[in-house]
């Protein structure tokens, strides 16, 4: 009987060390790399993979069951990982020099019950940067996704998520893109594709369930999307050099799809009320397109075909519908409908 009792609290003992056993792996083969790992709580699993000279990583991990893979092959690569939670997991791969980032799961000193947050990291290239933070000041920030992809050089990408189950794709492939995605609430889903030099992406979400897509195919084009509210969609697609779009949306269920294909095309639409949709497809250079909407239920349609076309669109009331289309060069329109119920249609062509 006594050994039976001692054998049972062998087992015991030895199943309370292996629950509460934290894993850090470093490998390093180079000169002067520098790797600093911290593990508080239990099964936190780290591995830290450094190739090359100049290196340096930093691993914090409080709480349980975190995970967290770093891999920096080349020189001068700088990580930072914290994660204060559990369940939290992040992957870090720089490939190059001189590359940066920073993965937040809660941090430090301001907030660390953040769990089951997922953020993946791949720079290939040199100078690129990214700086991911899913946590939220004084509370919790869980369930969120965040995904950044730098392909070149110089890129730099920040990704802000306060809330839960919010969702994150930043690709960027080229030199010299930049991208800001910002998401305070839950649920809302952004989707950043930068592909080529020197663009320019800032995504706004503030509140539940909105929805944003932006692709840039050029050079030096602009594009700037702002949710407020519930279940707001945006969708802008850039394809040429210095196209700009402005979208600004406050409320419920309203929808915003801008097209811009050539060079220097302006958009501005701005969407306040409920379910209001607007549609601009500008094909062409030079084209200058305006759309207010602040209301129920509006719709404008704006297709600028050629050069150098003007459109401004103002809808104030509820149910009001407006469709421009220009074609040849140098068209302008104004279309101002105030009240409910309000048709018009514009066709303008030489």
């Amino acid at each position: 009987m006594k050994n039976i009792f001692l054998s049972a609290i062998a087992l015991l003992w030895g199943t309370m060390l292996f629950a509460q056993f934290n894993i850090s792996d470093v490998n390093q083969v180079g000169s002067g790399n520098d790797s600093d790992v911290i593990q508080t709580g239990f099964m936190n699993d780290s591995d830290v993979d450094q190739l090359g000279d100049d290196n340096t990583s930093d691993v914090l991990q409080i709480g349980n069951n975190n995970g967290s893979i770093m891999l920096q092959d080349g020189n001068d690569n700088t990580s930072d990982v914290q994660q204060l939670g559990n369940d939290n997991y992040s992957d870090v791969l720089q490939d190059g020099n001189d590359n940066d980032s920073d993965v937040h799961q809660g941090f430090d000193g301001l907030s660390s019950g953040n769990d089951r947050n997922t953020s993946s990291v791949i720079q290939t290239g040199n100078g690129n940067d990214s700086h991911i933070d899913q946590y939220t000041i004084g509370g919790d920030s869980d369930d969120n996704t965040s995904i950044v992809i730098q392909t070149g050089d110089d890129n730099d990408s920040y990704v802000s998520q306060e809330g839960d189950f919010n969702g994150s794709i930043v690709f960027q492939t080229g030199d010299d893109n930049d991208s800001v995605v910002f998401q305070e609430g839950n649920a809302n889903g952004s989707l950043v594709n930068q592909l080529g030099d020197n663009n320019e992406s800032t995504v706004d979400q503030y509140g539940n369930n909105n929805t944003s897509g932006v692709a840039q195919i050029g050079d030096y084009n602009f594009s700037d999307v702002e949710q407020i509210g519930l279940m707001n969609n945006s969708s802008v697609f850039q394809s040429g050099n210095d196209n700009i779009s402005w979208v600004a949306q406050d409320g419920t269920g309203n929808f915003s799809d801008v097209k811009q294909i050539g060079d220097f095309n302006f958009s501005d639409v701005d969407q306040d009320g409920i379910g209001n949709i607007s549609g601009v497809v500008q094909t062409g250079d030079d084209n200058i397109s305006w759309v207010a909407q602040n209301g129920m239920i509006n719709a404008s349609t704006v297709v600028q075909t050629g050069f150098e076309h003007y459109s401004n669109v103002n809808q104030d009331g509820n149910f009001n519908m407006s469709l421009v289309t220009q074609t040849g060069n140098n068209q302008s329109s104004n279309v101002n409908q105030i009240g409910n119920n309000n048709s018009s249609t514009v066709t303008q062509s030489n």
